[in-house]
């Protein structure tokens, strides 16, 4: 009732569009019978109808159930905002030709959430001829639906800010049992959702990041998990949720024989999670670690059939627009742009040559993928097939072909999910008089299931949900992680993959079964696959013995050059950092200082500091001072004067700049004239801009007041990006806050920064703040000032003087016409706004901030603090950009 109301409200509304006629150049849908004569298949291949609508509309993705069942969810109200508003601006009777990108405000949005919503179905194949003839509503009170997987015991949907169980346990095909077992998921733009719940080798089940996490509550959960901007996995019964590696960028989500886990974004195919799980890199808090989520491709070129819709070909056509968006944005097709939904295929039913191949979509260009996989290092590459170099797997010339996900079927067969409709991009990257001409919901009461499947291959009805596996290392391991007593043979295997996984299960047991251990130990001189050895220094660390540590030396020593490894081996040093520090330092001094060094600074952090001075003496300059200060700060004495250690290397010339950051390490040690002109040094504008971001903040760490002083002093001849690189360092810690406050130089604060001192913790800053008027000359900017600047807005604008302003104060955080530094949203969008709205964007910046591009505050435990736009999360690192892309 509720979705036949909200459909009535929607027809209303369209009577709008009456005012604005529509074009006669938009492609027309086709009946599934129709549409199937405009696909182009890869020879030897077929492909059949399974269902359509009415039985379904906006399908996301499917899947079956033991007894072979077929469930789809679905997704409604998709760019039902877009369509408000233009409905909306459509009374007027004027299109909206304006070079800009808009997107919805509150109202609006929140008036669409209540038609954007979710479906749960149960298909059935009622006369056995492998289609579907009967839809059974299970649900459609449940949020926007992005995915479903079924167990033995029921199915499980993501449906943002659920994750909820469904199950029939009578067998009259109707839900009986209905529960949330997570909620709290961000909700964010309806196309960014948690989505594609994949089971993976372990026996978690995994899912996309979507908008990006929350604070998950359960009924079986004991309490709050913080889930972060990554993707997470869960126990099916409840009982556990915790992050993991790697971030889909979109939607799809696909596991390959051995576990690798691919992920993917819309401007190119396949990313996959880095090969660190997230449960070994939070051992140790003391070391940052890498991006989680990589690229396997090296392309972003497409070979569709069908024409791009016309308001693509009009944007693309349209100089004023290419020039807004970039001629590569703008080209109406060629390029991925939406893809999603990627499998890899793994099942017996294809030829052999298919088997391992990666598949994946693009509804905007109506085509399916495909591609092969292969190795490298302990990483992957993916590369356009052979087969394939030029044309495309599956493609359509019906323009409303629009296949956003892919599911292997249990009879081996490819299953397309096709949300059919003329326009599946989000409206916002649509020019708003072509949303107005065309509209934006065409398309939302239909949707189609098709499926691939070799030429002798007829659909037939499903009795099961499991296909042949074409590999049978996918089961040997899964078998691993259940009640498995063949571990020690598991890690003989070979089979690189099987021995990855022995170790990772294999590794929880080392404390107890020393036969395990020991088996584990052997392949740290025998094993030479890159992703063998790479597990093998994450699964050391589960162990305290001194031949762990030994093994982990020794991989740093000779196997460094392995992608990760040294991320693997100081996720698992713990508390063992001074120990291995020890052995390193006497049977393997010329390993990778880089490492040694991230090794110092946990064993300062974890007592050892005294085994520092072992290393005094080591031949790298660089290292050799990291080594000085980290001792130094945890009161460890050592050899000479620390002045005139410090002195020497701050005043070293030509030396590197690793050399001189390890240098300003120790400038607190330093003599006052020593400290001038080292940093008089690092200031000069002739020096490179990331140096001296990271410079800045090493100085002003050590919480030195003669350092500060030095840096407030330069202030007011320094360089735009130098006053704000110093300023936000500055506001790192409250000491170096009252000194600034304090000084007697005119600092022009963000509004961020005045809020952040407004609201202080510390009552003698915020006093300082209102002493300084901050809060006054805040009011008087909005009141007083803005009057001069909307003035201005009458007189002939300067182009030159623009372009040389945003370069001072803008470019550091925003990109224009490919100028500037990409911290914060960039500006080509911005360009046909009127003048009065950029106006009022730039005097109060904070005003509106753009979605996924917040800033936050990170405070540290010893009172030192950073804020930033959050660009990525892990296991034990946030990674905030600042000005400048610092």
């Amino acid at each position: 009732m509720r979705l036949i109301t909200f459909l009535f409200f929607l027809i209303t509304l369209s009577c709008a569009f009456a005012q604005i006629p529509s074009p006669d150049d938009a492609p027309l849908p086709l009946s599934p019978e129709e549409s199937k004569k405009h696909f182009k298949l890869t020879d030897g291949f077929r492909i059949d109808l399974i269902a359509s609508e009415p039985l379904i509309r906006d399908p996301s993705c499917i899947a079956w159930d033991s007894k072979g069942r077929l469930f789809v969810t679905e997704i409604h109200g998709y760019n039902l905002e877009g369509h408000l508003d233009v409905t909306e601006l459509n009374k007027t009777g004027k299109l909206d030709t304006s070079i800009r990108r808009v997107r919805v405000g509150p109202k609006l949005k929140a008036e669409a959430q209540k038609g954007q919503t979710g479906s749960l179905k149960l298909l059935r194949d009622i006369d056995g001829d492998g289609t579907m003839d009967e839809s059974i509503l299970w649900a459609d009170d449940i949020p926007a639906a992005y995915g479903v997987i079924t167990l033995d015991e029921g199915l499980i949907i993501t449906a943002a800010p659920h994750i909820i169980f469904f199950a029939d346990t009578n067998g009259d095909n109707r839900p009986d049992v209905r529960k949330t077992l997570f909620t709290g998921f961000t909700i964010g733009e309806m196309e960014r959702a948690i989505n594609n719940p994949v089971m993976g080798p372990d026996g978690w089940i995994y899912a996309g990041q979507g908008w990006g996490g929350g604070d998950i509550t359960g009924p079986n959960l004991k309490g709050t998990v913080k889930v972060g901007r990554t993707d997470f996995r869960f126990k099916s019964d409840g009982t556990a949720i915790e992050p993991a590696s790697g971030s889909n960028h979109t939607f799809g989500m696909a596991f390959d024989d051995v576990g690798n886990r691919f992920l993917i974004t819309t401007s190119r195919p396949a990313l996959y999670a880095v090969p660190l799980p997230y449960h070994y890199l939070k051992r140790n808090p003391h070391v940052s670690t890498p991006d989680l989520t990589a690229s396997a491709s090296n392309y972003s070129n497409t070979f569709p059939t069908s024409t791009p819709h016309p308001w693509r070909r009009k944007r693309g056509a349209d100089p004023r627009w290419v020039k807004f968006y970039g001629a590569g944005e703008a080209k109406p097709n060629g390029n991925f742009t939406s893809a999603c939904g990627q499998q890899i295929y793994r099942a017996k039913l294809f030829p052999e040559s298919f088997h391992g191949n990666y598949f994946c979509c693009d509804p905007q260009q109506s085509m399916v993928h495909r591609a092969e996989i292969q190795r490298e290092g302990p990483g992957l590459a993916v590369r356009r097939h052979p087969d394939h170099a030029n044309s495309e797997f599956l493609t359509s010339t019906d323009g409303w072909f629009r296949p956003n996900n892919l599911r292997v079927g249990p009879d081996g067969a490819l299953y397309v999910i096709d949300m059919y409709r003329e326009i599946i991009e989000d409206y916002s990257a649509i020019p708003r008089y072509m949303q107005q001409q065309y509209g934006l919901l065409k398309g939302n009461d239909r949707g189609r299931i098709w499926r691939v499947a070799p030429e002798k291959s007829k659909p037939f009805p499903i009795r099961t949900n499991k296909y042949e596996p074409a590999s049978p290392v996918s089961d040997q391991i899964k078998s691993l992680y259940g009640s498995s007593s063949k571990l020690l043979e598991a890690m003989k295997d070979s089979h690189y993959g099987v021995r990855v996984h022995a170790l990772r299960v294999a590794d929880q047991r080392f404390r107890t079964s020393p036969k395990l251990l020991n088996a584990a130990l052997s392949l740290i001189e025998s094993e030479s696959d890159p992703n063998v050895l790479l597990q093998l220094a994450l699964s050391l660390g589960e162990s305290d013995d001194l031949r762990s540590v030994k093994g982990l030396v020794h991989l740093a020593a000779h196997h460094s050059n392995i992608r990760w490894m040294k991320n693997a081996v100081l996720s698992s040093i713990g508390n063992m950092a001074g120990t291995f520090f020890e052995l390193a330092i006497k049977e393997h001094s010329k390993m990778d200082p880089s490492i040694l060094e991230q090794v110092a600074q946990t064993a300062a952090r974890t007592g050892d500091a005294n085994l520092l001075v072992a290393a005094v003496d080591h031949p790298d300059p660089a290292l050799r001072l990291r080594i000085l200060s980290l001792a130094a700060k945890n009161g460890v004495n050592v050899s000479g004067s620390l002045r005139a250690i410090a002195d020497e290397a701050l005043s070293a010339p030509k030396s590197s700049e690793r050399e001189r950051l390890a240098a300003l390490q120790l400038i607190s040690y330093a003599s006052a004239d020593v400290v001038k002109s080292g940093i008089k040094n690092f200031l000069s504008p002739l020096q490179n801009p990331d140096f001296q971001a990271q410079a800045i903040k090493i100085v002003l760490a050590q919480e030195n007041e003669v350092v500060a002083e030095q840096l407030i002093d330069h202030l007011s001849r320094s360089t735009p990006l130098i006053t704000s690189l110093i300023t936000e360092a500055l506001f790192a810690h409250p000491k170096t806050i009252k000194q600034l406050l304090s000084s007697s130089h005119k600092v022009q604060f963000s509004e961020l920064q005045m809020h952040r001192l407004i609201n202080h913790e510390d009552s003698e800053i915020r006093k300082l703040s209102e002493s300084l008027s901050v809060r006054e000359g805040k009011e008087s900017i909005n009141q007083l000032s803005h009057k001069s600047y909307y003035a201005a807005l009458k007189k002939e604008p300067n182009i030159q003087r623009g372009s040389a302003l945003f370069m001072v104060h803008c470019a550091n955080c925003h990109q224009f016409g490919g100028q500037g530094i990409a911290v914060g949203p960039p500006l080509d969008g911005e360009a046909g706004r009127p003048a009065e709205s950029l106006l009022a964007d730039v005097l109060d910046p904070s005003a509106q901030i753009t979605a996924g591009y917040s800033t936050y505050i990170g405070k540290l435990k010893g009172g030192l603090s950073h804020t930033g736009v959050l660009s990525s999360e892990s296991a034990t690192s946030l990674t905030l950009l600042q000005a400048a892309g610092s």
